[in-house]
């Protein structure tokens, strides 16, 4: 494979190292969505989170991904000013057998609708050509169909629905598993 793309950055986006120090305080305020809670502990309640309470749970899992090796974390920048939009991470990767998912986040809606595609984009190319990972995927609810729709049109497929998991505006919906191969991205990306 001979890829000459650039991995870090994109039209209007920059990946760039995770900052507790500059990027808590302003990830705290996105947890006021509770779809942006829920990102950052898919086990717990969502819940709106302090900026202490946000450093720490990076601190932690920036420590591990340094010690273990096994995860990855970005903050994503707009290009124009460098203003902190949100998280990619890639919390889990198993490299003997070239998986891992992943959870991408913007904190404002503004930002998710114009530049979610873009950075969804980034993170495919980022997972299958520098990481070489085989498979990727991300979790999403049902009831986030804006998402849903994006990460299909990027020519993700759903391939898990646990039904009735997760409890959204006082009902349950699907939390869904939808993924993608290396395969299928390159072939998808050559007809483009």
């Amino acid at each position: 494979m001979n890829f000459a793309t650039q991995l870090f950055e994109s039209e209007h986006l920059i990946l760039a190292a995770y900052d507790p120090e500059k990027d808590a305080a302003i990830e705290a305020g996105f947890t006021r969505n509770l779809d942006y809670a829920w990102s950052l502990d898919h086990d717990g309640i969502p819940h709106p989170l302090t900026t202490f309470e946000v450093k720490k749970k990076r601190e932690e899992a920036l420590k591990e991904s340094e010690e273990k090796e096994s995860s990855l974390y970005f903050s994503i920048r707009l290009k124009e000013d460098d203003r902190f939009l949100g998280v990619l991470a890639f919390p889990w990767i198993s490299w003997s057998n070239r998986r891992g998912g992943f959870t991408l986040n913007m904190g404002d809606a503004v930002d998710d609708r114009l530049y979610y595609s873009e950075a969804l984009q980034m993170t495919l190319r980022y997972a299958f050509e520098e990481l070489s990972l085989f498979h990727t995927h991300i979790w999403t609810g049902s009831h986030d169909e804006a998402h849903l729709e994006r990460l299909i049109e990027a020519g993700m497929n759903i391939e898990v629905r646990q039904r009735q998991m997760v409890y959204r505006n006082g009902r349950l919906w699907d939390n869904l598993s939808v993924g993608i191969s290396q395969e299928n991205w390159l072939k998808k990306n050559s007809e483009e």
